[in-house]
């Protein structure tokens, strides 16, 4: 049935044209594309919500709340020794949809331990340049819009860093290589950035010379990288070429993956392929 109700529910490809060449583009939406070309489809195309609802999740609120007390406290708007009380006494008010019970309990355990323990204080010796800075820019002729989570200087030798919050396990071994698991993620992780040094060097005219990824919820484990220029071209070529696809797409299939499916997606309660 779902195939069915899918087919009838197509446009022109002129239709889609004129949607896609009006589009602002992000990395979350190359992203979604990449993952299941029929919730952008849904989201992007049809964006009909009272017949597709487009709803949250757990995941994406309690990983957005981490975010903002992070930019709290960088904007100076709480202090460090502040950070515990309002993670707890704000975390109800942020969070509107549930999971498992025990990844709920094990997140908020995992978030107090990072907040309580401070270990978002290893930038202080930095100068911090932005936080959650909105930036806009080009690559070609297609409008992009991303958020960078924090920009810092280091002014003993002048290099910029950028870095990037994430809810996911630290992904090196002890001997300094990916462990197995983390590969693809790893490589999603990297286009992100690069996409961001992109607008870091359309604002700032100059590259990061760093990359880090702050891990909060494995005891903020800080992964680092240097700015490669070979992945950065790689990655833009990846974007640039993503966005051709979504350009002549015509089927736009789902992809089934259990977790996304009932957990992630926000499709999972109205998608014909998930009911």
């Amino acid at each position: 049935m779902g195939n069915i109700i899918f087919k009838e529910k197509k446009g022109s490809m002129s239709e889609y044209s004129n949607i896609i060449n009006k589009m602002v583009w992000s990395y979350s939406k190359l992203s979604m594309y990449e993952q299941c070309k029929y919730a952008f489809y849904l989201k992007y195309i049809v964006n009909d919500n009272k017949q597709y609802l487009d709803e949250g999740n757990y995941y994406a609120e309690s990983g957005s709340f981490v975010h903002d007390t992070l930019a709290k406290i960088y904007n100076n708007e709480i202090s460090s020794d502040e950070a515990i009380a309002y993670f707890i006494n704000n975390y109800d008010n942020n969070i509107f949809h549930e999971t498992y019970k025990n990844a709920m309990d094990s997140t908020f355990e995992k978030c107090s331990d990072y907040f309580t323990e401070k270990k978002f204080e290893w930038c202080s010796k930095y100068e911090i340049i932005d936080v959650e800075k909105k930036v806009n820019f080009k690559i070609n002729d297609y409008r992009f819009i991303g958020y960078i989570d924090l920009l810092l200087h280091d002014k003993k030798n002048n290099k910029i860093i950028l870095v990037d919050h994430k809810s996911s396990k630290y992904p090196f071994k002890k001997n300094g290589e990916l462990s197995k698991g983390s590969k693809e993620i790893f490589e999603k992780y990297k286009r992100q950035m690069y996409l961001y040094a992109y607008a870091v060097n359309d604002v700032y005219g100059k590259f990061p010379d760093k990359i880090v990824w702050n891990h909060f919820k494995d005891g903020g484990r800080l992964a680092e990288i240097p700015f490669s220029k070979r992945d950065y071209n790689k990655s833009l070529k990846w974007i640039v070429d993503t966005i051709h696809d979504i350009e002549k797409e015509e089927d736009w299939p789902d992809k089934k993956d259990i977790f996304y499916c009932n957990n992630l997606c926000g499709f999972r309660s109205s998608c014909e392929y998930n009911l």
